[in-house]
């Protein structure tokens, strides 16, 4: 009977043992971070996290980064490949986040625009094209002066701003003689001509125009989900938007980040996006201001256009404001960084950033303290935008509660400007 037990003892410890080593044989879940067919790991940080890598498209470089070993971007080199690959944006940033200086290319390999930054945001920001240059200074975050000087040194325009005044002066130099010294409202009203090319605003030809308010009312918002892109596009209108086919796609649509500060804030601080970020928002359009049917007015304006097209152009020129919106954007973007290459593991961290994106949101369904060391793995934030300045270079939301402060931020502000609608001059 002994001898039964000792081996009814003996065969219940190798079926334990047998277990042990069928559990120790399951495969972990690797959440490491290599190098794969599309992407190139140069260097880690201690923590195991990113510090230099580069991304390929069909043997090309789609980007090349830099992360500070907090997570945030320390610079970055994007490229298009589309009409062919180039460079066509790289930024610097610091390690708190704010950003340095960036840089914009034409498809021929030109300088297009760059930004110099003080405090986290925009300093100077010059513009460059085959017409001239176009220099356009801030002070504390607001539009101060436009400057455009022509290639050829032969007429200088500038705009300067006076916010506490609630003016702004356009003067325009031809050949050593003034052409044009007025005073104008300090925001660009129904009739304000532009330089497209350089972004440069000009006189107004209407004088004192009689424009109408159509009201709309009208709200649109989304809850967050997973893109391929931080383009908040579809979240916001373009400031100024020219009289040009406009299709947003699924990419950054860089000739926005000219003259909309906002949007040029998001996508330099979201130039790499590993797998996707996650997105949503919100908008509220109050209306819009429009000109009259004052056919007198524009038959007039076309006789003296026809009559010299480059001086009129020169004072006015060649579109001008045809519609002045006026509402409230925000939108939210939660960017994840450092996930894992295995796409198992990093789809399952995914998940857990979402919940934990939704719980910043509504305030139901906290993490578990398993899904809080998934998250623990990774960088993931979540960033809270809108056209009020103080948001613009996002506002980081920790809580529920911050995010209903400023959301209630938002819905307390007094709708403002949001965009311009152009129409060409060959319109009037």
């Amino acid at each position: 009977m002994r001898i039964a037990q000792q081996l009814f003892i003996l065969l219940a410890i190798i079926t334990l043992l047998s277990s042990c080593e069928k559990e120790n044989d399951t495969p972990k879940t690797d959440y490491s971070i290599q190098s794969n067919s599309n992407f190139e790991l140069t260097s880690k940080h201690e923590n195991g996290w990113i510090k230099q890598g580069q991304y390929e498209r069909s043997g090309e470089p789609s980007a090349e980064f830099e992360y500070y070993a907090n997570g945030y971007i320390k610079t970055a080199k994007v490229y298009a490949s589309y009409p062919k690959q180039h460079l066509y944006m790289e930024v610097g940033r610091s390690e708190t986040n704010k950003p340095l200086w960036s840089k914009y290319y034409t498809p021929e390999g030109n300088l297009w625009f760059e930004t110099k930054y003080e405090n986290g945001f925009p300093l100077v920001k010059k513009i460059y094209s085959d017409k001239g240059t176009a220099i356009h200074s801030y002070t504390n975050a607001e539009l101060t002066s436009v400057e455009f000087t022509s290639a050829d040194n032969s007429n200088t325009t500038k705009t300067t701003y006076n916010k506490a005044a609630g003016t702004r002066n356009v003067s325009i130099n031809l050949s050593g003689q003034d052409i044009l010294n007025k005073t104008y409202p300090y925001q660009e009203q129904v009739g304000s001509g532009i330089y497209t090319g350089n972004h440069v605003p000009v006189a107004n030809p209407f004088g004192t125009t009689e424009a109408s308010y159509y009201t709309l009312n009208q709200s649109f918002s989304q809850s967050p989900t997973w893109q391929t892109t931080a383009n908040p596009i579809e979240f916001m209108y373009p400031f100024r938007l020219f009289d040009e086919f406009y299709n947003p796609g699924d990419y950054f649509a860089t000739k926005f980040a000219v003259s909309t500060e906002l949007y040029q804030s998001v996508i330099e601080q979201y130039p790499i996006t590993e797998k996707g970020v996650l997105i949503g928002g919100g908008s509220y359009q109050d209306g819009y201001q429009h000109f009259q049917n004052n056919w007198q007015v524009r038959d007039s304006l076309r006789k003296i256009y026809n009559e010299n097209p480059e001086l009129y152009k020169l004072k006015y020129g060649n579109e001008y404001v045809a519609k002045l919106g006026y509402g409230k954007m925000f939108f939210i973007i939660g960017a994840i960084r450092n996930l894992p290459t295995q796409n198992e593991a990093a789809n399952e961290i995914k998940k857990v950033a979402q919940k934990h994106m939704n719980n910043l949101i509504s305030g139901d369904q906290e993490l578990t303290t398993t899904e809080q060391g998934l998250l623990n793995k990774v960088w993931f934030e979540v960033k809270f935008f809108s056209t009020l300045k103080k948001h613009q270079n996002g506002v980081v939301i920790n809580s529920s509660q911050s995010y209903k402060n400023a959301i209630m931020e938002v819905n307390d502000a007094e709708p403002s400007l949001v965009q311009m609608k152009y129409e060409s001059l060959e319109n009037l």
